[in-house]
C-alpha cells in the first residue's frame, strides 16, 4: 500500500499537499491538473486514507463499503456523486461507523478490498454482473440514485418526473416558449447505456404543451466541457432557444462560459437553468438558477437504510427524496 510520501515524490509536491488533496480540502490553492494527478496516482497505488485502513476482523465497529460507479477523476468532473458520498461519510463519522471507499477502475471494482464489510452503499448505476458481485460480499445493499430492483434492494432516489416537470412549469409560467435542453448519456459499461430520464420527461411535457422543438435538444456528457461545446455549437447558428434547461450544473457552467465568450448576456439573450444545485452554482456570473437536489441528505438516508438491513430488516424500502427550484439570476 502506498504512503503519502511515495505519492508526493511521484508528483513532485509536498506530503502536506497530497494529504490535503486526498482529504478533499477545498481551501487548498492548487491547479486542477496537479489535483487530478495526485488522485490518479493514489488510485493506481491503492492508497487508502487512515480512516479507511481498517482491520475488519479486529474492529468492534460496523464497517460500510461505499462503492462509487465513477472513478476518482469523473467524480471531480461531476460533483453530484461526491456530495452524496460526503453525506454518507459525515453521518458515518458521527455514528462511529468505519467506511471503506472504492471507485470503479479500468478493471472494474476491487472486491477484495471490501471483503468482510457489514453492508454496502452503491452510489450510481450498476450492471447485473456488478450487483451479483456485491451480493457475494453481503446482502445488506443500498443503492443511491438508482433502483435496480425495488423488490430486492433498498434504494434512495429522487423523483425525476416531478423534478423536471417543476422546472418546465416554471419556465412556461415565466413566458418562455422556446425551451432547449442540454443533457448527457450515462454508460453502465462500454456496451450498455442508460436512457436519459430527464430528456424523456422534457420531451413529454413540452409535447403535451405544443412547445416541443427537437432541434433545441442537444446531448453530450455530464461535464462542463460538454456544456461548453454544446453551447458553442448552438451559438454558431441563428436559430436557438430562449432558455436552456441543463441536465446538470456542470453542463450549465460550461454553457455559461460559452455565452460570455460570444459577448451575449444572461438572461437577456439566453436563459439558463441547471440541475443539482452544486455548491459552486451560487458563485457563477450571474448566479445560476437550478433545481436543488438534497444530495447529502440522500447519503444520510442511505446510511439509515443500510443500518436497518444490518439490524435484520427483510422488507426492502425505496425512499424518494423531493427537490426544489432555486431561482437566481440566469432566468428573466
Amino acid at each position: 500500500m502506498a504512503t503519502l510520501k511515495e505519492i508526493a515524490i511521484k508528483n513532485g509536491v509536498s506530503i502536506t499537499t497530497v494529504s490535503r488533496v486526498l482529504n478533499n480540502d477545498t481551501s487548498l490553492s492548487v491547479s486542477d491538473d496537479i489535483r487530478n494527478k495526485i488522485i490518479k496516482t493514489a488510485s493506481k497505488m491503492n492508497y487508502k486514507t487512515p480512516r479507511n485502513r481498517v482491520r475488519l476482523k479486529s474492529s468492534n465497529k460496523l464497517t460500510i463499503a461505499i462503492v462509487n460507479w465513477y472513478n476518482a477523476n469523473e467524480e471531480i468532473d461531476d460533483p453530484y456523486y461526491m456530495q452524496i458520498r460526503r453525506g454518507i461519510e459525515q453521518l458515518a463519522i458521527k455514528s462511529n461507523i468505519n467506511t471503506v471507499l472504492i471507485y470503479k477502475s479500468d478493471e472494474g471494482f476491487l472486491m477484495d478490498s471490501i471483503q468482510g464489510v457489514n453492508g454496502i452503499i452503491c452510489i450510481g448505476k450498476f450492471s447485473r454482473p456488478e450487483i451479483t458481485s456485491f451480493q457475494k460480499v453481503t446482502n445488506n445493499l443500498v443503492f443511491v440514485d438508482s433502483s435496480p430492483n425495488e423488490k430486492m434492494f433498498d434504494s434512495v432516489v429522487i423523483d425525476f418526473h416531478n423534478a423536471v416537470n417543476d422546472v418546465l412549469k416554471h419556465l412556461v409560467s415565466k413566458g418562455y416558449k422556446e425551451i432547449g435542453y442540454f443533457g448527457g448519456i450515462e454508460y453502465i459499461s462500454d456496451t450498455v447505456k442508460l436512457g436519459a430520464k430527464r430528456e424523456l420527461v422534457f420531451r413529454d411535457f413540452l409535447s403535451d404543451k405544443g412547445l416541443l422543438d427537437t432541434s433545441f435538444i442537444h446531448v453530450g456528457k455530464f461535464t462542463s466541457e460538454s456544456g461548453y461545446s454544446l453551447m458553442k455549437e448552438v451559438l454558431e447558428h441563428k436559430k436557438r432557444a430562449e432558455v436552456y434547461f441543463c441536465a446538470s450544473d456542470s453542463i450549465a457552467f460550461g454553457a455559461i462560459r460559452a455565452i460570455h465568450e460570444k459577448g451575449l448576456n444572461i438572461p437577456e439573450d439566453i436563459g439558463i437553468i441547471g440541475f443539482n444545485d452544486n455548491h459552486s452554482s451560487k458563485y457563477t456570473f450571474p448566479p445560476l438558477s437550478t433545481l436543488h437536489v438534497y444530495t447529502e441528505f440522500m447519503g444520510e438516508q442511505a446510511v439509515d437504510s443500510v443500518l436497518g438491513k444490518i439490524e435484520g430488516r427483510q422488507v426492502p424500502i425505496k425512499k424518494v427524496i423531493p427537490t426544489k427550484i432555486v431561482i437566481r439570476e440566469t432566468l428573466k
